[in-house]
């Protein structure tokens, strides 16, 4: 039986995007039952295990938003503030140097976008090797496995060794983060940018 035969509307575009065989094969033994427990952690599971969060700052958050959230094996981006030590930063608290920054959290399908190739679309997006002037607007990575943490410091060396200078993106593990206030969620796909 078909994916398409199987109803549908109970599959999300993101969901359908992490694990097409795995979804289909489950959907088909359970169409019969779309509420049914089992179904319901089998599409937990699929679409928790098919995804990864990154964690990236470089600069001001509405233009790299927009850009990841553009990029083919991109799930959703949020931006919000991250590497502080001052509980619930608000736009107005990180202004006033709270030391917080302003990043972007991507969760992304590593089968369709490996975090190689989201730290290079990173890396286009911004200068790695010249120092912002704030916290606010620092470049830096906050990696969320050992893995992660690997392959950033890999490119870096390539960038460096590359620029025949440093790169001055902070490479820090994953710490608290705040979603930033509504008005800045998707700024640019709403201004019209």
């Amino acid at each position: 039986m078909a994916l398409s035969a199987v109803r549908p509307q109970l599959f999300t575009a993101s969901l359908l995007r992490t694990s097409r065989v795995g979804v289909q094969r489950s959907a088909t033994r359970h169409a019969h039952q779309p509420h049914s427990r089992t179904y319901t952690r089998m599409v937990q599971a699929q679409s928790s295990s098919s995804s990864e969060t990154a964690t990236l700052a470089c600069g001001c958050f509405w233009s790299p938003d927009a850009k990841f959230s553009k990029l083919p094996g991109v799930l959703s981006t949020r931006v919000g503030y991250t590497g502080g030590s001052k509980p619930n930063p608000t736009y107005d608290s990180v202004c006033s140097g709270d030391g917080h920054t302003e990043a972007v959290k991507v969760e992304f399908d590593p089968h369709e976008l490996p975090y190689e190739g989201l730290l290079k679309a990173f890396f286009k997006e911004h200068s790695p090797t010249t120092k912002k002037g704030s916290t606010q607007y620092k470049s830096a990575i906050w990696y969320h496995s050992p893995e992660q943490k690997k392959t950033a410091e890999a490119i870096m060396k390539q960038i460096s060794d590359e620029a025949g200078k440093p790169v001055v993106t902070d490479l820090e593990p994953a710490s608290q983060w705040t979603d930033a206030e509504d008005y800045h969620q998707k700024y640019y796909q709403r201004s019209g940018y």
